[in-house]
């Protein structure tokens, strides 16, 4: 576990390190596009939400989240940056997501990773209706182009990818 907390804090360094450098103009524009994203991240919870999307996670144990692994990327990570969010401390030791806390996600749900934010099993899915369904899809494609505008702020793939 060691290993996995060693690459956590050299790229959480190397990122903040790329924040730090950003120009005052660029850090106000990206805090912008920051707390835009994370109010859009909990609009698209909020719309699940309204299904009881927790009580379906809870009732499969959050297969989901048990199974899926280091999502949470650069961008994500700028958001709490840029936000001054305080970041939570990722768990190696639990043989799960690392991100996976008891009995919850660490991540509040405006900062949580794209693919966490934008996965609804059958089962949710299945309880909203057609037109939430197809208004969650246009958010997703939404979200896709402000975690491009966070990226453009920065040298071309510099900012690609999953934190680890």
């Amino acid at each position: 576990m060691t290993g996995w907390n060693n690459e956590w804090q050299e790229a959480v360094s190397r990122v903040t390190a790329a924040f730090e450098r950003l120009s005052v103009p660029v850090r106000r524009n990206l805090e912008t596009l920051a707390t835009q994203m994370a109010a859009h991240k909990e609009g698209m919870q909020q719309l699940v939400s309204g299904v009881d999307a927790a009580a379906h996670c809870a009732g499969c144990g959050g297969a989901c989240c048990v199974k899926g692994k280091y999502h949470f990327s650069a961008v994500d990570l700028l958001v709490y940056l840029a936000t001054d969010k305080p970041l939570f401390a990722p768990r190696f030791d639990n043989g799960l997501c690392p991100f996976l806390g008891e009995p919850e996600c660490l991540i509040p749900a405006g900062y949580r990773p794209f693919n966490c934010i934008t996965f609804n099993c059958d089962l949710i899915e299945d309880q909203l209706a057609r037109e939430d369904v197809s208004r969650f899809y246009r958010m997703e494609q939404e979200l896709v182009a402000r975690y491009a505008a966070i990226r453009g702020l920065f040298p071309a793939r510099s900012m690609d990818g999953p934190l680890l």
